[in-house]
């Protein structure tokens, strides 16, 4: 049986059918997916993306044709409870049980799947009423967005094996580079700049954007530290964001989840 390398290092391929055999096609897989142990994540990755769009769908289609919710006991089921019990089956699994290589890509699909369906109601966690097809609702779309971006630069960023950047850089020099990243995205938490911070947990140059930017006005580094002056600097440039983006940002959000069509109660808005 033919043998790989990467480097020196003979790798032999696998002797047995597995999972990821179904995607060893795909141009690259072997040398940039199953090779660096990236396989978990890219069946968590992969799960996610198809069952988002499958339920977003769904969902469009039955609004459409006017099907009705799902109901057990004349209760309504939120898709969201089978995902939460997904996250938490596959991820106790996967923590109590350690499996081989095809257990834990199974689980990592189950786990992606189950934070599609999980996200994909994140508004309706958020504000704990129905809000799905609200204005309030879009918020699940970014939250859907945030996560699976999230999963394919955990996907990117896994080292491959073998690596060791300490040969390289001194050990204290890296740990000390990702303090400081960290240092920062947790300043973009603080000025309400969430996308950045999460994000800048991967992109170091992100993390430094969000933690030089200045804060939103209803942030806690806002009112821990803005006085008025600042504070009305802050509230006229998140005004002059929202004239110039904000219609951007529902238009893209509405192209991937449907446009809401409903408003919130507004004795249920607070």
């Amino acid at each position: 049986m033919p043998e790989h390398t990467i480097g020196q290092a003979p790798i032999a391929r696998r002797k047995l059918a597995s999972v990821s055999d179904f995607f060893d096609f795909v141009p690259g897989y072997e040398h940039y997916v199953y090779r660096p142990g990236r396989e978990p994540v890219f069946f968590l990755l992969l799960a996610f993306l198809v069952t988002f769009v499958l339920v977003r769908s769904y969902t469009r289609v039955g609004r459409a044709r006017g099907w009705r919710s799902g109901s057990v006991g004349g209760v309504h089921v939120h898709h969201l409870l089978p995902g939460i019990v997904a996250c938490l089956v596959s991820g106790t699994a996967i923590i109590a049980f350690r499996p081989g290589d095809d257990g834990m890509l199974l689980l990592s699909a189950l786990f992606g799947v189950g934070a599609a369906l999980t996200l994909d109601e994140f508004a309706l966690v958020l504000h704990l009423e129905d809000v799905y097809w609200t204005e309030e609702g879009r918020s699940s779309i970014e939250a859907a967005l945030i996560g699976f971006v999230l999963a394919a630069l955990s996907l990117l960023a896994t080292a491959p094996v073998g690596s060791d950047p300490g040969q390289d850089v001194p050990h204290w020099v890296i740990g000390g580079i990702i303090s400081v990243n960290l240092l920062f995205a947790l300043v973009s938490f603080l000025k309400g700049k969430t996308r950045l911070g999460v994000f800048g947990v991967f992109l170091p140059a992100v993390a430094m954007l969000g933690a030089v930017r200045l804060a939103k006005p209803t942030s806690l580094w806002a009112r821990w530290f803005y006085r008025a002056a600042k504070l009305g600097r802050s509230r006229e440039r998140l005004a002059l964001q929202d004239r110039r983006y904000a219609h951007v940002k529902h238009r893209l959000y509405d192209a991937i989840g449907g446009a809401p069509h409903l408003e919130r109660r507004a004795d249920r808005a607070h």
